[in-house]
């Protein structure tokens, strides 16, 4: 007998395996269309390749959860998401982004989860994981570098030495600045710049293919919220003499064909709000100008509110699954 499998999770191990079957059940039906419209052979075969990983780790996750006798959560399916008949909606390059992209997020998420993992299979499986989406970054990076289409973060000519800081006019102030952007300030512009160039490019895919009005609305708000946001910070590049990304528009077909249900459209709008949230708080924990804190903080507050939007709109419709909690020992004592 395998005794590990026998421990309890730990509340993180819970969580990441719920939240990662959610995640990866609806990026398994946008593989699956990718796969079906991309024309270039190396983009099918990598969203093939990508799909390959979501739908292992949806296994792995549902064994996980059932030896917990904890409810498998419904999540996204082929069957009920995905229209396969749906004429092609993005270029093959700008699926090489949203490949990219997406597997510097997984990166991160998986990074994350097994760091709070103690189970030997469960801190086993996030490894392995961690390696297959390295793996994704690394062939989509190299394509995209071949085909001279990558955007390559700004570079910066830095002085010859190094000395302390000397005072503490270096963190200037909360309205504006005119000090000279850190590398990692200037990194962090660029990276949350080009992220808002992909989200709003998957927008307006959606808001053309969607007839549900009130996701419209929804959809429209969060394309406006994305170029006020790489209006913000690509105003901070310029104004610094440094160049920002450039823009994909083209790369967003004239499919008037929805590929996903609007539950998943919801969905997977709510889960962009969330990765932008922690990259913009971790821009702002790293960026020593207190203008930039203060730009990441007004974006962050923005987001929140968005999101809580596409939240309300998810539970109107029971679109929303509740993830695991604690039980309520008061209620629990009363019943």
């Amino acid at each position: 007998m395998d005794n590990t499998k026998a421990v309890k999770l730990t509340a993180g191990e819970l969580a990441h395996c719920w939240e990662q079957l959610m995640n990866n059940s609806m990026s398994n039906v946008v593989m699956e269309y990718l796969t079906l419209t991309s024309e270039l052979e190396e983009v099918k075969s990598l969203c093939s390749e990508a799909g390959s990983i979501f739908k292992s780790s949806l296994q792995f996750f549902e064994s996980v959860l059932r030896s917990e006798n904890y409810p498998i959560p419904k999540g996204f399916n082929i069957k009920d998401d995905l229209n396969p008949n749906a004429p092609k909606m993005y270029s093959d390059v700008f699926i090489l982004f949203y490949l990219n992209n997406m597997s510097k997020i997984g990166m991160t998420l998986t990074s994350m989860a097994l760091s709070d993992s103690v189970r030997e299979d469960i801190r086993n499986f996030f490894h392995e994981q961690l390696k297959n989406v390295s793996s994704l970054f690394e062939s989509t990076t190299t394509i995209l570098l071949e085909k001279g289409v990558f955007v390559r973060p700004p570079s910066i000519t830095s002085t010859q030495e190094t000395n302390p800081i000397a005072n503490k006019g270096f963190l200037g102030n909360f309205f504006n600045d005119n000090r000279e952007l850190t590398a990692r300030e200037a990194n962090e512009l660029h990276k949350n710049v080009f992220m808002n160039y992909i989200g709003k490019n998957l927008l307006i895919g959606f808001i053309q293919s969607t007839s549900n009005q009130q996701l419209i609305s929804l959809l429209q708000h969060g394309k406006e919220l994305s170029l006020n946001i790489i209006d913000k910070l690509g105003d901070i590049l310029v104004q610094n003499d440094l160049p920002i990304s450039m823009t994909w528009d083209t790369n967003v077909l004239d499919c008037k064909t929805s590929p996903f249900s609007d539950k998943l459209i919801a969905y997977l709008l709510d889960q962009l709000n969330r990765d932008g949230i922690a990259s913009y708080g971790y821009s702002a924990a790293v960026s020593i100008r207190k203008d930039l804190k203060t730009t990441y903080a007004k974006i962050i507050a923005d987001v929140y509110q968005y999101e809580e939007n596409i939240k309300t709109f998810m539970i109107k419709n029971e679109w929303m699954e509740k993830p695991p909690v604690a039980l309520n020992r008061d209620k629990l004592a009363h019943d």
